[in-house]
């Protein structure tokens, strides 16, 4: 059970980093108790995630909090999280004992209505937090996971975000149309090569704009499937579109703009296309988009799954754009650590003092690997001469965009290689577009991929690689410190002061905000320690042990 009867938390009250806590000041409330369908929870760690940030910058902007009264209801932030249950209600008892460790996956999902922890729902920079029904009832199940092994409450916070990272490499999109799909075919007016369309049997209609009536010479449909001819490209959106022949690069890019979520874009040049297409970051990151291309002129090779690659290409050339950052981090710590790594890893930031962080973490576990691991500052002269003479003539295999924006993108695309996959994780704005290689998707078998978000599938994939040892999210730890540190765990997060994550830890209530590589002033012993063998469970362990008897 808790020890005490009450809850102390940081309340963020909408208007930027003013109004998280009162007058910079934690509030105290009456413990919940937990309805039948409840749970209560210690709250044993919370990582501050860069969304954390935003959120506080943005208030009412941020999607989630729109409309939000913060007057009458202020938000409580923090959704990557460590947890042990302190008491259930009765329904939940059996299942959620007390005591029980567990993490959460805080996107969820009821009726198709979103709780989402730490935006719209209370979160966990507290104490304790209270989970609703809905995180054990969701329409995909319980989004809460029991967690057994000797992991620490710092690993198991950072399943979500490392999950995040692990969902960037699996596919999302699908490769076959519906029965009620509504597709829209583009024809090339100067068209003369003859394309199957032989993926469209589940369809009964499709709305073409044919301008020179090229069709019936040109495009050969399934029996079944019956065309509506269109005067003029419409506006609205499709689930699908597919475009034969070779429009114009403006062409290109408005007919991506017309596809729905979870939309397939399919093209069929009858020549070999530009490489590059001006595309929305946003749609392709956020909106699961199929970019699905092939010079046969076969609906059904364009669409082949076997087609495309979703991971490392092993042995090869890794690029991770804007990789500084802790989330850039943990891409570099699963490349490392994958089962088929990279043999070269080449990290971009525009901090040489973050390209210095990366090397004191990963330098050991890289040459453990024999993997080349290299850094590179993106606005140093001759930035591209030496990213060719690193990846050589052929090209980088594999590219993770990690940052937000254009410029990300710009920098690394040109040196993807044929057969490559490039990994768009960062999200931006809706609106901004970038040259991506669409056309190579066509011509050299390219993939272009993305990901936003996790599931618990992601998660729980997360611990059984953690309890193989096949990833260990304690490397990326940069800070730690108890829930009086909150603020300015905010405060380093927003002004990047640390490269990997910041850990509070609640119950540690008056711990100071401390860089791992001081914690000498918190404790030579536990400084030690975590020097030699990094941080873990027993680290944790003895970090309690130590504040609790004011040991220094």
């Amino acid at each position: 059970m808790a020890k005490n009867q009450t809850n102390t938390y940081w309340p963020f009250g909408g208007k930027g980093l003013a109004s998280f806590g009162v007058n910079d000041q934690l509030l105290i409330e009456e413990l919940p108790v937990p309805k039948e369908n409840e749970v209560l929870a210690r709250v044993d760690a919370y990582t501050i995630c860069a969304s954390d940030v935003k959120m506080i910058h943005m208030g009412n902007d941020y999607p989630l909090f729109k409309d939000r009264d913060f007057t009458s209801q202020p938000a409580r932030l923090g959704h990557e999280l460590a947890l042990t249950v302190v008491t259930a209600g009765k329904n939940r008892r059996k299942e959620w004992s007390v005591g029980k460790r567990f993490g959460v996956q805080p996107d969820v999902y009821l009726n198709g209505d979103r709780y989402c922890i730490g935006v719209n729902v209370n979160g966990g920079m507290a104490e304790y937090i209270l989970l609703g029904a809905e995180v054990f009832s969701s329409d995909m199940g319980s989004c809460a996971f029991p967690i057994t092994g000797e992991f620490s409450a710092a690993a198991i916070a950072q399943t979500e975000p490392v999950a995040c990272v692990e969902a960037a490499f699996i596919n999302h999109t699908r490769s076959h149309y519906f029965e009620n799909d509504r597709i829209f075919l583009w024809i090339d007016p100067k068209a003369d090569k003859v394309f199957m369309l032989d993926s469209l049997y589940s369809v009964s209609t499709i709305q073409v704009y044919d301008p020179a009536d090229r069709l019936h010479q040109t495009v050969m449909l399934p029996e079944l499937v019956s065309s509506e001819k269109l005067s003029e490209i419409p506006e609205g959106s499709f689930d699908g579109v597919i475009v034969v022949g070779n429009p114009t690069n403006k062409e290109l890019t408005g007919l991506t703009e017309l596809l729905n979520p979870k939309g397939i874009f399919a093209w069929l040049p009858e020549y070999k296309p530009d490489r590059y297409a001006e595309l929305d970051i946003a749609k392709v990151h956020y909106n699961k988009l199929n970019l699905a291309a092939s010079m046969s002129g076969k609906l059904s090779e364009a669409l082949n799954p076997q087609k495309y690659r979703y991971d490392y290409s092993p042995g090869g050339t890794l690029i991770i754009s804007g990789g500084g950052g802790a989330m850039g981090r943990i891409h570099v710590m699963r490349a490392l650590q994958h089962e088929n790594p990279p043999s070269k890893i080449i990290v971009t930031t525009r901090s040489s003092e973050r390209h210095a962080a990366l090397h004191r973490t990963f330098d050991r576990l890289a040459k453990e690997k024999d993997i080349e691991l290299i850094t590179l500052v993106v606005e140093k002269d001759s930035y591209k001469e030496k990213m060719w003479a690193i990846v050589g003539n052929s090209g980088a295999s594999d590219i993770i965009v990690c940052a937000p924006g254009v410029s990300p993108i710009d920098n690394v695309v040109e040196f993807l290689a044929e057969n490559g996959l490039i990994v768009l994780f960062a999200g931006t704005s809706y609106g901004h577009f970038a040259k991506l290689p669409l056309g190579m998707v066509a011509t050299q078998g390219v993939s272009i991929t993305a990901s936003s978000g996790s599931s618990v599938a992601d998660q729980t994939r997360v611990i059984e690689k953690m309890r193989k040892k096949q990833l260990d999210p304690d490397v990326n730890i940069a800070a730690i410190g108890g829930l009086s540190a909150g603020k300015d765990g905010i405060l380093a997060v927003k002004n990047g002061m640390y490269s990997g994550k910041v850990i509070i830890f609640p119950h540690l209530f008056h711990l100071p905000l401390t860089a791992l590589e001081d914690l000498d002033k918190i404790s030579p012993r536990l400084a030690a320690k975590v020097q030699h063998e990094g941080w873990s469970k027993s680290a944790e362990d003895l970090l309690a042990e130590i504040w609790q008897k004011g040991e220094k």
